[in-house]
């Protein structure tokens, strides 16, 4: 995978949320209405629980408890990333571009998990392919989230256990 350095920009984003997500802060979430969160914006990509899809890293076995984990993998998707879930650009030879994380690779055909969709594309329609180093996770998903709904999501990810979903 790639390691690279957080600009400074996405440093100073990060150390915002792990003040906003101290540990005093975080005994007040609500994590019914963290896995509700988790439901509509992380489980399309990731799995916990054994619920989600498996775009990303299952989150159940990674190091939930720790704070600077998901905040840093947050604040910069693309700063530590694992070769199975980089990013490649698939040029066509009809001129559509598709990029994703691939997913299988054979003779016949390559899947292609898109942000949207699962791609399914024949070796000999593919004019160009080229490896990225950026994450398939889009910067910016904590953005449209309240300070107490990233409490509550982050108190979710972090607790133990699994608790039921709460609207």
């Amino acid at each position: 995978g790639d390691v690279r350095d957080s600009s400074a920009e996405k440093l100073a984003l990060a150390a915002a949320l792990k003040g906003q997500l101290a540990a005093d802060r975080l005994v007040e979430a609500d994590k019914g209405r963290g896995r509700t969160l988790f439901n509509r914006h992380c489980a399309g990509c990731h799995q916990l629980y054994g619920h989600g899809e498996k775009v990303g890293p299952d989150l159940t076995g990674a190091d939930r408890k720790n704070l600077d984990y998901l905040v840093d993998n947050l604040a910069d998707p693309s700063a530590s990333l694992a070769a199975d879930f980089r990013m490649t650009v698939f040029e066509l030879k009809d001129g559509r571009v598709v990029s994703g994380v691939v997913m299988t690779r054979t003779p016949q055909a390559i899947s292609v998990r898109t942000q949207k969709e699962l791609v399914t594309i024949a070796p000999d329609e593919v004019e160009e392919s080229q490896p990225t180093s950026l994450s398939l996770m889009p910067e910016g998903l904590l953005d449209a989230l309240s300070e107490a709904e990233r409490r509550d999501l982050f108190g979710y990810l972090m607790y133990p256990v699994q608790v039921p979903a709460r609207d």
